[in-house]
């Protein structure tokens, strides 16, 4: 896998597993990152878009998980296919969960620059948050 590739992976990985998104955030997202994308509720800008939407996922799924099915590079960004898979037992997005299984995919294109993300765009399906309980 490619260097950038690699990058990606650790970063969902670290998004799986951490405890301390702050850190994450900082460790991984460039201080002059771009969000490309417009999501709801959120009004912060830049990195703290990231810090804001992954705190939020973590609260509302706290055993998230990112499950990547394909990653292709071009030049200085990878774009990734995969899922967000846990269990919705937190608040995200004004909604309450009600301990369903969620699987919700995503499309990411993510550009790099010396280690660090610079910007971001994609889709996220959350439809699985309306799913009744399973």
């Amino acid at each position: 896998m490619s260097e950038l590739k690699d990058l990606t992976a650790t970063v969902y990985g670290e998004m799986s597993t951490t405890t301390d998104v702050d850190a994450m955030v900082d460790k991984y997202f460039a201080a002059d990152f771009v969000e490309h994308d417009q999501i709801p509720g959120i009004e912060a800008e830049g990195r703290e878009v990231a810090r804001v939407m992954f705190g939020m996922m973590k609260s509302g799924i706290p055993d998230i998980r990112v499950e990547v099915d394909m990653m292709v590079e071009e030049g200085n960004k990878v774009a990734a296919f995969g899922a967000f898979v846990g269990t919705f037992t937190g608040e995200m997005m004004g909604m309450a969960g009600q301990g369903q299984q969620v699987r919700m995919p995503f499309a990411d294109v993510l550009e790099w620059r010396d280690g660090q993300l610079v910007a971001h765009w994609g889709v996220s399906d959350m439809s699985a948050l309306f799913s009744p309980t399973s």
